[in-house]
């Protein structure tokens, strides 16, 4: 019986790289770009799966931002072995995880970085924690017509216009000022949940 080859599921700014550079192939190790959403897993020593696992967009300023990491340039970084391998070796230099697994792949989702917030949208805000867990303070949060939204510890916080960087840049300093949180955590601020 003649079997069909299973076809990878693309991503719209792989299939873009696939449709505009086709003699690199579907399985190349292109490197990872502005808006592509990266579910890292990471295990502990006993082999459980970590809070520091969710979707992580690689975001405006080419960063992917991981509680207690800090800044991880990731745009223009092969996802395997490149980022995986650097991810990995964050969590041991700076003594979080020893030992520690790592396993990353890219989402079928990307993160709309060019379009700014309107009144109307839906906003998906994500609050991790130093260890990465999702606060209870998260959720999603709708932007009234003047231009706010009306999130928890803050308030109405205005986001006309913001790309989504300076909405989380807004947020994480409004949420330190007032005592909310300590450094580090992360905002993440999209229209689309992120697990």
């Amino acid at each position: 019986m003649f079997e069909l080859p299973r076809m990878p599921i693309l991503t719209s700014a792989q299939f873009l790289r696939f449709v505009l550079s086709p003699g690199e192939g579907l399985m190349s190790s292109s490197s990872l770009e502005l808006g592509e959403i990266v579910h890292v897993e990471v295990r502990d020593a006993a082999g459980a799966v970590t809070t520091y696992t969710h979707d992580y967009p690689v975001d405006a300023s080419t960063l992917l931002r991981i509680p207690s990491l800090g800044l991880i340039r990731a745009a223009g970084m092969a996802l395997t072995p490149d980022l995986r391998d650097t991810v990995t070796d964050r969590f041991i230099s700076d003594g979080i995880l020893s030992p520690v697994t790592v396993n990353v792949t890219l989402s079928a989702n990307t993160i709309d970085l060019q379009n700014n917030i309107a009144p109307g949208d839906l906003l998906f805000i994500r609050i991790l924690g130093p260890d990465g867990a999702i606060d209870p303070s998260s959720g999603s949060f709708p932007v009234d017509g003047d231009g706010f939204v009306n999130i928890p510890f803050l308030g109405g916080t205005f986001v006309l216009d913001n790309r989504f960087f300076e909405a989380e840049h807004q947020i994480e300093v409004g949420l330190e000022d007032g005592g909310f949180f300590t450094q580090p955590f992360v905002v993440n601020v999209t229209r689309i949940a992120l697990p």
